[in-house]
């Protein structure tokens, strides 16, 4: 294992200008609040302004750099080169890089539980698909890879950690393992993990627009920023696991539910209660 690292305290889109903010923010169709002129504001007015600027549909700046692919995007761009090899899991019918935007020679492979999943995929989307069980480790895929990604597949897994570490040895040296995940002390993963599966799907499409058989059973197993640390700095050279608060998504119907909501992710952020986190971020090199 790793020594242990010095981490240093969340500190989310600081060092963006207003005028960037609200540029990254009208691309995504959102609106956010800047921080005013002067001395940085203290953690409870932070608090008291996230909630008292939901109703008037403005959400706070991180919201601007830290939604869904706005962190993931460079990475990925970043990583992708001719001739690559890319394993792709619990991608399904939705691979995340399209063939279109793939270097050449790039051989991109699915892997995904669900083989009916893989075939829904657009014609050419993948040159090998491989059906089987992230915690089991499969031999014919050791080594083979460049780069792995993961979009909101590990908190559908259990135990998360042997699927990290299977991943961990299908890529070659200096492989690249990049993962977004939804964390499993967040309020929406609580009540995942409440509201029984059949009530779900319909509540999702009817709040959220959610197409029923996008919406899988979610376990959430080891998917807090303590628990992926230790695995990630047991199983990679270097790895980053980055905590991203923008759970606020869920309660886009209803600003004024939102409000106390976004007090309650204010407070998380302003304590560095990382273990609290919505989403992470993955970033690791073998």
């Amino acid at each position: 294992m790793n020594a242990a690292r010095e981490v240093a305290p969340y500190a989310g889109p600081d060092g963006r200008t207003a005028e960037e903010l609200h540029e990254l923010a009208d691309g995504l169709g959102i609106a956010v609040w800047t921080p005013e002129p002067g001395p940085p504001a203290g953690r409870w007015k932070r608090i008291v302004r996230a909630a008292r600027e939901s109703p008037r549909g403005k959400l706070p700046p991180r919201y601007a750099t830290d939604t869904w692919h706005v962190p993931f995007q460079p990475r990925l761009e970043a990583a992708l080169r001719p001739g690559m090899r890319i394993l792709d899991v619990g991608a399904g019918a939705r691979p995340m890089v399209a063939p279109a935007d793939r270097p050449a020679g790039v051989t991109y492979v699915g892997f995904d539980v669900d083989g009916e999943e893989l075939r829904k995929a657009p014609p050419g989307s993948y040159d090998e698909m491989v059906v089987g069980d992230l915690t089991i480790r499969e031999p014919a895929l050791v080594g083979r890879f460049d780069l792995v990604l993961s979009w909101l597949t590990m908190e559908h897994v259990k135990p998360v950690p042997d699927a990290l570490r299977n991943l961990r040895s299908y890529l070659a040296e200096d492989g690249r393992f990049l993962g977004y995940l939804a964390g499993g002390r967040s309020m929406h993963a609580v009540l995942n993990r409440i509201v029984p599966h059949r009530l779900a799907k319909p509540i999702m499409q009817r709040l959220w627009g959610r197409v029923p058989d996008t919406v899988f059973r979610a376990h959430y197993d080891h998917c807090w920023y303590d628990a992926l640390r230790e695995v990630t700095d047991d199983a990679w050279s270097t790895a980053e696991v980055i905590p991203l608060f923008t759970g606020g998504w869920y309660l886009q119907w209803s600003p004024l539910l939102r409000a106390p909501y976004l007090a309650y992710e204010e407070w998380a952020v302003t304590g560095d209660r990382r273990n609290l986190a919505p989403y992470y971020l993955i970033d690791a090199v073998t």
